[in-house]
């Protein structure tokens, strides 16, 4: 493959050699190939450009960076161009979608209203009470997810896109950029910046490298632990196939006791069925107990 051009570019570098519409049209046409490579020939012909020598011209500003030859001549994505083209695909950048109140299964923990989920482009997905407005999850979600889905299809994305972000930010490794999470127990968090309303503590996650955080209820961190998942399977109740919102220790502010704040201890009541155990968890959201 062609050697990389120099070992690290600017910002502004990077993203100016991807701002041309030709460029990315090269990028879209690797994409989507099938196994995803092409030659010189069938590349300008997907992309519809007749002047070789301008085409040439854009291919080689991405070369090196975004675009790699192979040793058998051909033209393939490499790792940057592959998150490029899924930058597109996603549709975060670009495209402005909005859903209004699409109907999902379950009820409200609060007055037993029906659910609906919201999305706009701006702020994100949101599962709310159609009843009485009760904020049951709120979290980023790529406008591509919306693309043929509809209802409770639409809610499993939502709901898979959030747990797999939790279980990577506890695991202090960031879902956006794959940097270190500090993890920490908060009080008062913003009520704008919290997944679940009505909770007087949350776990906050906070990348040091780029911008994410999120603040999550205690209950969250509970998703992915092996004792809890075998104790609710044990009484009827498989997490994987129950969506957040339908899981009372996670977004039932009542089923979270804060024992201490000096140092932290947070219990949080999981009751499947008529069985009932509690989770204890330290000041960094891990679990230290589970009886």
């Amino acid at each position: 493959m062609a050697e990389e051009r120099q070992a690290t570019l600017s910002p502004e570098e990077a993203f100016g050699l991807v701002g041309h519409e030709l460029r990315i049209s090269i990028l879209r046409a690797l994409g989507e190939a099938e196994r995803q490579r092409l030659s010189f020939s069938v590349l300008r012909e997907r992309v519809g450009e007749r002047d070789s020598g301008k085409f040439n011209y854009h291919l080689s500003k991405l070369e090196g960076r975004f675009v790699a030859k192979t040793d058998d001549g051909l033209y393939a994505l490499t790792y940057p161009g592959h998150r490029v083209v899924d930058a597109i695909q996603g549709g975060a950048f670009h495209r402005r979608d909005g859903r209004d109140s699409e109907p999902l299964s379950g009820s409200c923990i609060d007055c037993g209203g029906g659910l609906a989920f919201t999305y706009r482009t701006v702020e994100g997905g949101r599962v709310a009470c159609r009843e009485c407005g009760l904020r049951h999850l709120r979290h980023p979600f790529d406008p591509g997810g919306l693309v043929g889905r509809s209802g409770d299809e639409i809610g499993r994305a939502f709901d898979r896109v959030a747990r797999s972000a939790w279980a990577r930010a506890h695991a202090e490794c960031c879902p956006v950029c794959s940097g270190h999470v500090a993890r920490q127990f908060s009080d008062g968090p913003p009520a704008k910046a919290v997944a679940v309303r009505g909770h007087s503590v949350a776990v906050g996650y906070e990348c040091q490298r780029c911008s994410y955080h999120s603040y999550v209820p205690p209950g969250a961190v509970l998703l992915t632990h092996p004792g809890v998942q075998g104790f609710c399977y044990e009484n009827g109740v498989d997490l994987r196939e129950r969506p957040v919102w339908e899981l009372p220790f996670v977004v039932d502010p009542a089923a979270v006791t804060v024992r201490t704040t000096d140092p932290w201890e947070v219990a949080v009541r999981v009751a499947p069925g008529d069985a009932e155990r509690v989770a204890v968890l330290d000041g960094t959201g891990a679990v230290t107990a589970f009886d």
